[in-house]
């Protein structure tokens, strides 16, 4: 087995690091762009949580104004 110098090893250190941090470049813009998908989910659990309570509301006031419409038109015509 041959001797290795401090110096090869430093240059094979410089190297691994050098691997490294472009490893961690890469992976920097994926972990962004899971963490944005991960805050649009959460805007769309919201928007979900949402919507159910307002389309009762919607149906509400569409079924309270067609009663009203109703009452005009069979009083109108009567």
């Amino acid at each position: 087995m041959r001797e290795v110098s401090h110096r090869e090893i430093f240059d094979r250190l410089i190297a691994v690091e050098e691997k490294v941090d472009k490893i961690d470049s890469n992976t920097e813009g994926m972990v962004s762009a899971f963490q944005a998908a991960q805050g649009a989910f959460t805007v769309l659990d919201w928007l979900a949580k949402v919507a159910k309570p307002v389309l009762w509301v919607i149906a509400f006031v569409a079924a309270a104004v067609a009663t009203v419409e109703h009452i005009k038109v069979k009083w109108w015509w009567s």
